[in-house]
């Protein structure tokens, strides 16, 4: 499920530095949908954006929505690079 794929890639950027760093190498928007495929994370920025909103009423603190937020605009920044 592609909502569930960008749910897994909010999850793994944490724990998984490499995965950020191949993420930056990336030169554009699509090389970088064409490496997240590769790894399994098939989704368009629509179902990103379904992924995030259904994190967002999850969170039960504060701090755990501002740090889902900030993880979200990283993401948005890297998938919206020309």
């Amino acid at each position: 499920m592609p909502i569930q794929c960008a749910i897994d890639l909010l999850n793994a950027i944490d724990d998984n530095k490499t995965l950020r760093k191949q993420m930056y190498g990336c030169e554009s928007n699509d090389a970088l949908m064409e490496f997240l495929k590769k790894e399994g994370y098939t989704f368009t920025v629509d179902e990103f954006e379904e992924s995030v909103r259904a994190l967002h009423v999850k969170c039960q603190t504060l701090e755990a929505a501002q740090e889902l937020l900030h993880k979200a605009d990283w993401l948005r920044f890297l998938l919206t690079m020309n």
